[in-house]
């Protein structure tokens, strides 16, 4: 493990899934150069003394994190110092970051919570307080665990400990870690260790110039002095926004700046935007909450609160609870079954009769979700579940009369039988009447609810329990919907992606790992995801007080986080009005740029199910167009939106199967 990771780990907090404080902008990409040099040194490829850092060896370590630097020392002919050489590299601190973070997730120290910018520290690290075996059999203590003991000892620290200590209070990280009282207890042993090591004592000189030497901001400008866009009378931008909300804030954007008020819904809101937002808004619980967005939904379900309204550390908490009904891992024992549930629905579509496009989807993947997660089949309550979730979210994101929607019979109705299957999941699932079936999801919120009623009390198991069959109904089905009709209507790409559903399917029941043999597919589904963003605005709360693009945004304002916008944008995505999947490829990754590519939105809430969704959409993809030659129904069809309660086709949407494929291999 390098030193970089470990920096990270130090400061990363299991209880809200991010990096501990927030760090001074710049101080953790000089704290994660030093970590670099830090390691080059010891891997004997540099050397330094007080005058300068020397180059010893520039042979690359076939390391992503170490050989960018190396070979930017090897190929500079001129003598510097160590000084210069952490402030040069603290300019790739962003890309050292995001490669230590996924390095972390690949070896199972950090587990993805399949969200765009979400980790949570695996529960074997967690419980054990030990990382997993390394190459030559030896199993390391957790950073944190050590670098305790030594702080809090007379043990003679081992040199990777030095290091991490002297990078640490070199970044000012133990202010974050211990109490006022316990730093003045350390600091004596702290200085002597730091003393130490000359490369730490450069990144610690590093910090100081940097931040002394950063000329004061100016002062924001008032929150009042936030330009507005302009709009009707009465509605304000509401229209606009249910129109096409990313081409009109977009429009908003490039004339104000990433910063502007609109008015909708009775409201005036904050929009923030662009690339700057997203990053802003991946960096976890600091700036904003969701509470008071959530708040009548939360109500109307009868729950005390959700995961989507709950913040902090007790968002976290309940998110790694959750992660693994969330996670493509319920596809390891699961696919047969997944199959064998599209391949029913595709078997029992007629033939050259309109079949609706995003109807068809919502029932397979209900069913999927509900046999995988829960155990029960959702078939009976497929209509009630879409009428009472819609009218849920469309109550709550929109200026209509709420409460008479809520109050229609046919919701009434609806209501009661989601409720009902809410019910029917949690009996099956009573410790009381064992069944002799593995553990799943529902036992683990269960058991979470008997040890800790009070944060997860009776009231919000419904909710909880249901939560899973809205991956289905709006977001994975939205996305599916999409992505047909643009395959429908592109057969060039069709043909490809049929070529690797015949493939997947050629020798039976595929595994979870196959999926990865999707190529052509997955690329279609993340433009399908780039051109129909499923939310293009995050609603949230400001927390705290910040500044953003040279202005003053107060606590208890209501902002809009424009998400989607960047996907617009030729700048990170040239020609964006074109469908163009090449743009995923190793060589342009146009999405790998930091804060431009947004579907499942960004940070601590963004969406759980991402790779799930991702996995079960190429699936069900697959299997169609290897069962069947769909088409648009009429052809040349030109797919309608509707924008509320999310981004999905409306139901004039339609295919038809031409006919069945003989395939030789059923799926």
């Amino acid at each position: 493990m390098r030193f970089a990771e470990e920096l990270l780990l130090l400061l990363f907090d299991d209880e809200r899934g991010d990096l501990t404080g927030t760090l001074p902008p710049g101080r953790l990409g000089i704290l994660l150069a030093g970590a670099v040099l830090m390691d080059l040194a010891l891997e004997n490829r540099i050397d330094t003394d007080l005058r300068r850092l020397m180059l010893v060896d520039p042979t690359p370590l076939d390391d992503d994190l170490l050989d960018p630097a190396l070979a930017d020392i090897a190929q500079t002919s001129d003598s510097h110092d160590i000084d210069h050489w952490v402030r040069r590299h603290a300019d790739r601190g962003e890309v050292i970051r995001e490669r230590a973070l996924a390095r972390l997730a690949a070896s199972g120290i950090l587990e993805s919570d399949d969200a765009a910018a979400g980790f949570l520290l695996s529960r074997r690290v967690s419980r054990a307080r030990r990382y997993h075996p390394a190459a030559d059999g030896t199993v390391q203590e957790e950073v944190r665990l050590r670098i305790m003991r030594v702080l809090f000892s007379e043990d003679i620290p081992d040199p990777r400990d030095t290091v991490i200590i002297c990078l640490a209070d070199a970044g000012g990280v133990f202010d974050y870690l211990l109490s006022r009282e316990e730093r003045a207890e350390v600091q004596d042993r702290i200085d002597l260790v730091t003393r130490l090591d000359l490369i730490g004592q450069a990144v610690a000189r590093a910090v100081r110039e940097a931040e002394s030497e950063t000329p004061a901001a100016p002062a924001a400008r008032p929150a009042y002095e936030i330009p507005s866009a302009a709009g009707l009378p009465v509605a304000g931008n509401a229209l606009d926004l249910l129109r096409d909300a990313e081409g009109f804030l977009l429009k908003q954007y490039r004339r104000l700046g990433p910063i502007f008020r609109v008015r909708a819904l009775g409201r005036r809101f904050i929009v923030l935007a662009g690339p700057e937002a997203n990053r802003l808004l991946a960096r976890g619980n600091v700036h904003f909450r969701t509470f008071e967005i959530w708040r009548r939904f939360d109500a109307d379900v009868g729950a005390q609160r959700q995961i989507m309204s709950m913040g902090g550390g007790d968002h976290a908490r309940l998110r790694k609870h959750q992660a693994p009904a969330y996670s493509t891992g319920i596809l390891k024992n699961g696919m047969a079954e997944a199959v064998d549930l599209v391949r029913n629905e595709v078997a029992s579509w007629p033939e050259n009769e309109p079949i609706p496009g995003q109807y068809l989807f919502q029932r397979i993947l209900l069913e999927q979700l509900g046999r995988l997660t829960t155990g029960r089949s959702a078939r009976p309550y497929v209509d009630d579940l879409i009428a009472y979730f819609e009218a849920l979210l469309l109550t709550h994101f929109t200026g209509t009369r709420p409460r008479l929607i809520l109050r229609l019979p046919r919701i009434r109705r609806a209501r009661r039988r989601v409720m009902e299957l809410a019910g029917r999941i949690l009996a099956d699932h009573d410790p009381a009447r064992p069944t002799g079936r593995p553990p799943d999801y529902i036992d683990d919120v269960l058991a979470l609810h008997r040890t800790d009623p009070e944060f997860l009390p009776e009231t919000d198991l419904p909710i909880t329990v249901l939560g899973p069959f809205l991956v289905g109904l709006d977001t994975a089905s939205s996305i599916s919907a999409c992505m047909l009709y643009e395959l429908l209507r592109r057969p060039d790409l069709l043909v490809r992606v049929r070529a690797e559903a015949d493939a997947l399917f050629h020798g039976g029941t595929p595994a979870l790992g196959d999926l990865r043999g999707l190529d052509v597919t997955h690329r279609v589904a993340l433009e399908t995801m780039r051109v129909y963003p499923l939310a293009p605005v995050a609603p949230r709360v400001v927390a705290n007080s910040f500044e953003f693009a040279g202005y003053a945004v107060p606590a208890g304002e209501r902002v809009l986080i424009g998400i989607a916008l960047p996907h617009r944008m030729a700048e990170y995505f040239p020609h964006p009005d074109r469908f163009d999947i090449d743009r995923y490829t190793a060589e342009r990754a146009e999405h790998r740029q930091p804060g431009v590519y947004a579907p499942f939105s960004a940070g601590a809430h963004s969406c759980l199910g991402r790779g799930l969704a991702e996995a079960l959409v190429m699936l069900n993809i697959a299997a169609i167009v290897h069962q069947t030659e769909p088409a648009l129904d009429p052809p040349g069809y030109t797919l309608k939106l509707k924008r509320t309660p999310s981004t999905q086709p409306d139901r004039s949407f339609r295919i038809r199967v031409k006919r069945r494929r003989r395939t030789g291999a059923a799926p």
